[in-house]
């Protein structure tokens, strides 16, 4: 009976459906903004994407969001390090984009930013500090 139970189990989880969207927050626990991003953009996105995303976040104070942002940036087209490099909040739709920055009360920009993405809209030229993958390339 319990090997039954498991197979069951087994079955159960791997019909579960994966994401089909990967966001990723590096962050800061002391940056003011990035708690912002969470407590307003992440929870629309959350009520947008229900079981279609996972969101990821990464502690940038921590040795493993180092190594995950190295890799993240290398995936990127025309990415540069300067003197916005590391800034947080750094976020990152898996396969389609990343954004260093955020401001304040500009959650309506993010989430349509965010959207516009996924589902292949214009996205706006006045967009700043903003990278997009190189083709075929995602960091999951």
């Amino acid at each position: 009976m319990k090997k039954i139970l498991l197979i069951l189990l087994f079955f159960i989880g791997a019909c579960s459906p994966k994401p089909q969207y990967y966001l990723y927050v590096y962050y800061a626990k002391t940056c003011p903004v990035c708690k912002s991003f969470m407590n307003h953009v992440i929870p629309r996105l959350e009520e947008m994407y229900e079981s279609q995303m996972e969101i990821i976040y990464y502690d940038i104070d921590e040795e493993k969001a180092i190594e995950a942002y190295a890799k993240t940036c290398s995936l990127l087209q025309n990415y540069y390090v300067d003197d916005d490099s590391g800034s947080v909040p750094f976020i990152v739709l898996d396969g389609y984009f990343a954004k260093i920055g955020y401001e304040i009360g500009d959650q309506e920009e993010m989430i349509k930013l965010i959207d516009n993405m996924i589902t292949g809209k214009e996205i706006p030229e006045n967009i700043e500090d903003i990278y997009y993958f190189k083709e075929g390339k995602t960091f999951h």
